[in-house]
């Protein structure tokens, strides 16, 4: 399957999506391979959906906020990609993150290969699960004290080390994450029944300050490193690269933002480090986060499997992070329409 690059978009757009693409069943009653995308935001896959159908990739949105499917006979097309955002709680759609898991599991009970499958959306909706992930590969993480619930955290107050960050271990924008500067500040921040919505659990997690103010991040494309960016918080612990994405303040009455700069010399044992990261956790589009300390220290924070590729970084790097997403899901589709068992399921479309 070949697509044509000069119709791709460079751009997230705030398009609204219309409608699914066309049936991938020809006139002639034959079937053309086809990619389900399950997301839960519109106003970050719009781009996207535009440069399938421009390259002319046949697709179906999966919209998880309203949708049912078959436990046993779930699958529709030959390839799935997830992007379904650990954030979707703050948009009102508790219940996407949920559905998500039981439909990828439906998934790949029956065969069916899932870009960003299972075990990295267990891993984009876990910060524990990351740091555990990433530990285990040797490299630095930021040390965390997981916690049930406010009581446990007031038992473990005297071990603590202020100041330190209070975070859901399911992240996404920023959203809940608190700077706690002693004991006092800890213990009215816990007066607070609502510190946490329900069933999140608590982190307790050191502090680590850049050296020059600015967290890293790269993007991947199967295994290929796509750009690396800088990103420098200024009173937000919103990072998400998103243009127009909320950032709401750590101080009330200070303009909280985020700026994104291209990093061209980003250490290419970083970059390697971020890969394998990614690979381990069988993450085929998305990225990592870490800084660099003035002691030294490379300490990755976050992995990442909703990546939005920002106009003015793909234009000061010069790479179209939706050629690159396009081009390997239809070597993926043409991959997996080539296995002689997707020709079970077609005739029952």
């Amino acid at each position: 399957m070949e697509i044509d690059s000069s119709k791709l978009p460079a751009l997230e757009s705030d398009t609204p999506i219309e409608s699914p693409a066309e049936s991938h069943l020809l006139p002639s009653g034959q079937f053309i391979p086809s990619v389900g995308i399950i997301y839960e935001n519109d106003a970050w896959l719009s781009s996207l959906f535009s440069a399938l159908q421009n390259a002319g990739i046949p697709f179906e949105p999966i919209d998880v906020r309203n949708h049912s499917f078959d436990l046993l006979k779930s699958r529709k097309h030959t390839l799935y990609l997830n992007r379904v955002s650990p954030s979707s709680y703050l948009r009102g759609n508790d219940g996407a993150i949920s559905h998500a898991h039981a439909l990828l599991a439906s998934l790949e009970a029956s065969g069916t290969q899932v870009v960003n499958g299972s075990r990295s959306f267990r891993l984009e909706t876990s910060k524990v699960a990351q740091q555990i992930l990433m530990n285990s590969l040797g490299v630095d993480v930021p040390r965390t004290d997981v916690v049930s619930n406010c009581d446990a955290v007031r038992r473990l107050l005297d071990k603590l080390v202020f100041p330190l960050i209070l975070k859901p271990d399911t992240g996404g924008s920023g959203a809940f994450v608190r700077r706690i500067e002693n004991k006092k500040h800890m213990l009215d921040v816990l007066d607070d029944e609502e510190v946490f919505a329900p069933g999140h659990l608590m982190l307790l997690q050191e502090i680590v300050v850049p050296e020059d103010g600015s967290i890293a991040r790269v993007e991947f494309v199967d295994g290929e490193c796509l750009f690396a960016m800088k990103v420098k918080p200024q009173n937000t612990f919103n990072l998400c690269p998103a243009e127009g994405c909320p950032r709401h303040p750590i101080t009330e009455g200070v303009e909280p933002q985020a700026t994104f700069k291209p990093w061209s010399d980003v250490p290419p044992e970083a970059v390697a480090q971020a890969r394998e990261i990614l690979r381990t956790a069988q993450l085929d589009i998305g990225g990592v986060e870490w800084i660099d300390t003035a002691d030294g220290r490379r300490c990755f924070i976050d992995i990442n499997a909703t990546s939005v590729y920002r106009e003015d970084i793909q234009k000061a790097t010069n790479v179209n992070g939706f050629l690159k997403v396009c081009g390997y899901l239809a070597r993926e589709l043409a991959k997996e329409d080539a296995k002689a068992p997707n020709k079970r399921w077609r005739g029952g479309i």
